[in-house]
C-alpha cells in the first residue's frame, strides 16, 4: 500500500555503497540520492558511476576514520520511477573497486551498531528536504571520558564527506546532484514531495545506534552449569 501512497517528486538515482566487515563476518551498506531540483534524473552511465565508486573510494580510506576491519566492495546505482521502484529493470549499474578498498583505523573496531551520522543540509536546511541522514559505516575515532569524539576527528570525517559530494557533484554525464529526497502522498497530489540540493554537511561528536546492524550480527551465547 505505501508504494501506492508515496512517491518521490521526480526520478531520483538511488546510490548505494557496500561492502564488508569485521573479517567479513557482516555487511554495511549506505548511500545517498541523486536528482534534480525540479525534473527527472538521467539514467546513471556506466562512466558516471565509476567516477562516484572511486570519489567514495578516496574518502572510505583517507581521513574518515573507518576502521580496516570495514572493506568497501561496491557501488550501486539504479534510477528510480516516482514510487521508488526500478523505473527499468535494467537501469542499475554496478561499479568495484579493483582492489577491495580498507578504511584507514588500525586496532579493534567499534561495535558494528555504534555509527557517525552525518546530515545533510539542504537549502536552508527547514522543511522537508531540509536534511537527510547518513550513516557512515565503521568510524572508530576515540571518544574522551565525557563520551564526545574530538571536534578534530568529527571536522576531518565531515570535510572528507563534503569534498566526496563536490567530486560527485562536478562528475560529467551526472544524472542530476547530490539531494535530499522527500516523499509524499499521491493521493495528495504528490503533498510532501521535494528535491533538495545538498549544500553543507553536519557531522556530530558522538556516536549514534543503528539497531539494524547490530541485529544482523550473528551472536553466540555462554551458558552457565547449572544452578543448584
Amino acid at each position: 500500500m505505501a508504494d501506492v501512497l508515496t512517491q518521490f517528486a521526480d526520478k531520483v538515482v538511488r546510490v548505494t555503497f557496500s561492502g564488508k566487515m569485521l573479517n567479513g563476518a557482516e555487511e554495511w551498506q549506505t548511500g545517498i540520492y541523486v536528482g534534480k531540483a525540479v525534473g527527472a534524473a538521467t539514467t546513471p552511465t556506466q562512466a558516471w558511476v565509476d567516477g562516484v565508486q572511486a570519489a567514495f573510494a578516496t574518502f572510505f580510506t583517507v581521513g574518515s576514520g573507518i576502521s580496516n576491519s570495514y572493506t568497501f566492495l561496491e557501488c550501486k546505482a539504479a534510477l528510480l520511477n516516482t514510487i521508488g521502484k526500478y523505473d527499468d529493470p535494467d537501469s542499475a549499474v554496478v561499479s568495484h573497486p579493483a582492489v577491495a578498498k580498507f578504511g584507514p583505523e588500525t586496532g579493534s573496531p567499534y561495535p558494528p551498531q555504534c555509527a557517525l551520522v552525518a546530515t545533510l543540509i539542504g537549502g536552508s536546511g527547514k522543511g522537508l528536504a531540509g536534511k537527510g541522514r547518513m550513516y557512515i559505516p565503521g568510524v572508530k575515532w576515540p571518544i574522551d571520558s565525557t563520551g564526545h569524539i574530538d571536534t578534530g576527528a568529527a571536522t576531518s570525517t565531515g570535510t572528507k564527506l563534503r569534498d566526496f559530494i563536490v567530486a560527485v557533484n562536478a562528475l560529467p554525464d551526472a544524472p542530476g546532484v547530490v539531494i535530499n529526497a522527500s516523499r509524499g502522498h499521491k493521493l495528495s497530489l504528490g503533498l510532501g514531495a521535494r528535491n533538495v540540493p545538498v549544500n553543507g554537511v553536519r557531522i556530530g561528536n558522538v556516536y549514534d545506534t543503528q539497531r539494524r546492524r547490530r541485529n544482523g550480527l550473528a551472536e553466540s551465547y555462554w551458558v552457565s552449569p547449572a544452578i543448584v
